[in-house]
Order: structure tokens, then sequence, then C-alpha cells
């Protein structure tokens, strides 16, 4: 239901390659050879060495340039990877294609789609009994956030996902359906193409975010599988840094998420109307028949991918002049 959506920041609207975490990853590799050299002195030089990077670094006058060429060889073409990755690994989190899968996968994305729906119906209620029962400016503050929290997730059970960046989306989406009839997984590419530059820029700036916070989450999964290089003493401290940071990226993430999403909702809302007129579609007279116009939108542009036409609409076409 929200494919539309989530591919909306995979898609080259969001220019991803570049888009990438480069400064994540020179500074995993950099905090990496600088652990290793402290874990073992001996490895700072090069007397009686016969490692591969002493070696090259011996041959000759090109030595040394030839080590600088392969730490930025390191340095972007793991920038590059997770850049790759992110796009399946972004659909992976935020689509129902784990519904596909195996039945761990299945069993494992029902146990985590009723965890989500317990933790919404908790934020829900403590919001509700907060603003009820007063209790001053901090009762306060603990309503409002406990309701954006809660503002995350979908209302309808059948909406929720397995993970917090899906529930944000899938909100949205939601929200875009109930109230206005419009289905982002056929509406969203028209709109796009609809968008003026300035609404279009702030949604790739969004997306950009999105993506590259999820590249920081591959390369901090990169560094703890860095740890066994590193003795137990400093290996801890390794993971120990690796899991905070991972843990930061993934708050991160769904934060630039949210953002996107709030972006999402603000450009369907602010420049429907180039949608509608575009299909021939006369516009909602109003906000009590702004679903019906979202539905007869919906069904027209499904109609063109499969199925017939829907019946009850009537095209609208703008005078030519």
């Amino acid at each position: 239901m929200i494919e539309g959506l989530a591919k909306a920041v995979v898609e080259p609207l969001a220019a991803r390659w570049r888009a990438t975490a480069l400064g994540t990853s020179a500074a995993l590799w950099l905090a990496a050879v600088l652990l290793h050299v402290l874990a073992r002195p001996e490895s700072g030089t090069c007397a009686g060495s016969r490692s591969p990077v002493c070696r090259i670094a011996e041959s000759g006058p090109a030595g040394p340039g030839l080590l600088l060429l392969a730490a930025v060889g390191a340095v972007v073409g793991t920038a590059f990877l997770a850049a790759g990755v992110t796009p399946g690994l972004y659909t992976a989190l935020t689509t129902d294609d784990w519904l596909g899968r195996g039945r761990p996968v299945r069993w494992a994305g029902e146990l985590l789609v009723r965890r989500h729906i317990r933790r919404r119906d908790r934020l829900s209620a403590a919001a509700l009994a907060a603003g009820s029962a007063g209790g001053g400016r901090a009762g306060q503050r603990e309503a409002v956030l406990d309701a954006r929290l809660a503002r995350r997730y979908p209302l309808d059970d059948e909406w929720v996902k397995p993970t917090a960046c899906g529930n944000v989306l899938a909100a949205v989406s939601e929200r875009l359906a109930v109230h206005m009839g419009l289905d982002l997984t056929v509406v969203w590419q028209p709109l796009v193409a609809a968008l003026p530059e300035a609404g279009r820029a702030s949604l790739v700036a969004a997306s950009q975010a999105v993506l590259q916070r999820c590249q920081q989450i591959l390369i901090a999964l990169l560094g703890l599988g860095l740890t066994p290089l590193f003795p137990w003493r400093y290996g801890i401290w390794w993971a120990l840094g690796c899991a905070v940071a991972l843990l930061a990226f993934r708050h991160g993430l769904v934060r630039e998420t949210e953002a996107f999403a709030e972006q999402v909702h603000t450009a369907v809302v602010t420049h429907r109307a180039p949608v509608y007129r575009a299909f021939g579609l006369p516009l909602p007279a109003s906000p009590d028949t702004e679903k019906a116009s979202g539905e007869a939108l919906t069904g027209t542009l499904k109609s063109f991918q499969v199925g017939g036409p829907p019946a009850g609409p009537a095209y609208d076409w703008p005078p030519v002049v």
C-alpha cells in the first residue's frame, strides 16, 4: 500500500549516487587504522615486517602514493557499496515484501507488527490520559510527546508495518487515503511530474537525508563486523562505539523519514490541483467532496495501468486558450 511512497525515496529522484556517506566511511576507516596502531604499536613501523602494506610502502617512490590511493579507494568503495545496497534495504524495511518471504521471516514480521500495534495503543492511551489529567506544564509536554510519537503510526491495524520507518510512511499514506481518497502508489509519480521546481527540490533534499542515514547504518554495521580484528580489550570499546553510532544513525533515520513524510503530505495537499487538471477531472468542490474526488482520480490513474475505466467520473478538460 505504500510501495509508491517508498520508491520515492530510493528512485533517481533522490540522486542517490550523489548522496553517499563519504564522511562516515572516512571516519570509520580512519578510526580503525588509529585503533589498530594503538593496539599493535609495532604495526606503525616496517622494520623487519613483510606485511603487504610495508611491501607496498617500500616498493619505491610510488609506494606512499599507492597506499594513499588504496586508502581513498577503501573509503570511496565503502561509501558507494553502502549507496548501492541502501535502496534494497530501505524498500525491505518499509514495504510488505516480507509477506512473500519464508515462514521465519513472516513469523518475525508478524511479531514486530503486533509489537508496534501495542506500542501505538500505549502511546495513544498515555497521551489521552496525560491530556485529560492536566499535570501542569510537564504533563502537557509529556502528552504532546506521546501524541507526536503515536502520530508515527497508522490508525488501522492493517496498515501497521514491522519497522518504525515503514509505519511513518504508512501513517501519511493512510491519512491521505482516508481524508482525501488518494492512493499514493498510483498518484505519486504524476504528482512529482506536476511539482514546481521548489517543491521538487525540497523532496530531493529530504530523500537524500533519508538515504544518507540508511547508508550510515550500513557503515556502522560494517564497523561491527571489524571487531574481531582487534585485541579483545580494544575490540570491546570498538564494538561499543559502533553500537552507539548505530543507535544514533537509526534514530536519525526515523527522524529523517518523518521529515520526508511531512514533506510528502505538504506536497500532496498543496499541489494536488494540477494533477486533477492534467487528467481532466474536476477539482473537489468542498472538503466534503474531497475524498470522492480523490477516489475518482485514483481510479482513473489505475485504469491507465490495468482494467477498464472507472464508472462515474466525467472528464472536465479546461478550455483551450
